[in-house]
């Protein structure tokens, strides 16, 4: 029995559970991940000189519950300044959080698709089956990116659209809040990363509505994990309706049959709708970016949606070079679609590989998966690989 089969088979079992399982029963409240995306570039100083955001993300810590929640926290400006992954909730978290968010330092710049792209990574890491995550994400401004690295602000708009696609792939709701103090808001952006992910948006000018907000997503949290029974309409209590109206009622067997085939029905079209998008989902065979260090060229990143099912180094850097020529990346057949790596490969003898300070063979081929790093070695010449998914 094929894979295909088998995914077509479990998801047939999973909706025919679905449509037994009784709707009066109420779904249990879910364990939430919720990492704090907070904008820490120098405009924030004046935005919020109180900073209030530090302080609403600790009350919005607060409504969490210890033993049961975790909470990650990534900074950006120019750059990622600080990240830190999921942890679950105790009185010594919950006291560092505090403090860690408290002394957070401002810095230059604002590069908002980095911060997201890291809080995808700490969820896609950190969260697991049966909890619900989340990101709080918080900007004052538009997209500056600064001129004296080698990233240039093209690569930042394509990595807002990767961060989006990320965040619908993995079911990552983004809340945006945008703190339009001076006008300067780049409003359609926070708008697109909410609706785009399921998530809403949100936009004050002053920093004391923040609290409010995160209170306000806290509570659609909640709301949207166990939703209230839905109440029956009333039916009008007089005479004259009772008299008027026909039995309504249909035999028992009759009831039964109509459901089986409401229910075959349904699975049909469900099944269907899905084995479409698991066959379009299989030619994504790339997700996420890749960090190229180089010897002899600064650090890159490339997002790998883009490209086909294989690719080589000298197309992603783009410059003339019979080594990088040589080493190819494709598609991992070792892992599920869902789980992505890539598969370095080298039919040049001389270019070393070494993986966790191992040299292996490079015509086989290594797996590179989500924090993995390769040194290809040539001669003088060193390249180094990290997948982000």
């Amino acid at each position: 029995m094929g894979g295909f089969t088998k995914f077509l088979l479990c998801t047939m079992f999973l909706i025919m559970l679905m449509f037994t399982t009784s709707v009066a029963e109420s779904p249990e409240l879910l364990p939430i991940d919720a990492v704090l995306v907070l904008d820490v570039s120098r405009s924030m100083i004046t935005a919020d000189p109180n900073r209030i955001a530090n302080k609403a993300m600790n009350m919005f810590i607060d409504k969490l519950e210890v033993g049961r929640d975790q909470v990650g926290v990534v900074a950006y400006a120019g750059h990622v300044t600080h990240s830190r992954d999921l942890a679950l909730l105790c009185e010594k978290e919950v006291a560092y959080l505090y403090e860690l968010i408290g002394n957070l330092e401002y810095a230059s710049w604002t590069d908002h698709p980095l911060g997201l792209l890291e809080s995808i990574r700490i969820l896609y890491e950190g969260t697991g089956y049966g909890r619900q995550p989340v990101i709080i994400f918080l900007t004052d401004g538009n997209l500056n990116v600064s001129p004296h690295i080698a990233r240039t602000t093209a690569q930042a708009e394509e990595d807002k659209i990767v961060a989006i696609e990320l965040a619908q792939e993995h079911g990552i709701p983004i809340y945006s809040i945008g703190l339009n103090f001076d006008g300067q808001l780049d409003r359609k952006y926070i708008d697109v990363v909410a609706e785009e992910t399921g998530g809403l948006s949100f936009e004050t000018a002053n920093a004391e509505d923040l609290p409010d907000i995160l209170a306000q997503i806290f509570s659609l949290m909640i709301h949207a994990q166990q939703p209230p029974e839905p109440i029956p309409p009333l039916l009008p209590q007089t005479e004259s309706y009772y008299i008027s109206q026909e039995p309504a009622y249909t035999p028992l067997e009759e009831t039964t049959q109509s459901h089986r085939r409401w229910i075959f029905l349904s699975a049909a079209i469900v099944l269907f709708v899905v084995a479409i998008l698991y066959r379009r989902k299989q030619k994504r065979v790339f997700t996420g970016r890749l960090v190229i260090e180089s010897t002899s060229d600064p650090t890159q990143y490339r997002n790998l949606v883009e490209y086909g099912s294989r690719v080589t180094l000298q197309q992603l850097l783009g410059r003339q070079c019979p080594f990088l020529a040589s080493v190819v990346l494709v598609p991992s057949p070792y892992t599920p679609s869902h789980l992505p790596q890539l598969l370095v490969k080298c039919k040049n003898k001389n270019i070393k590989f070494t993986k966790n300070f191992t040299e292996q063979d490079a015509q086989k081929g290594i797996a590179v998966g989500t924090g993995t790093e390769v040194m290809a070695v040539y001669e003088a010449e060193q390249v180094k690989l990290r997948y982000i998914v």
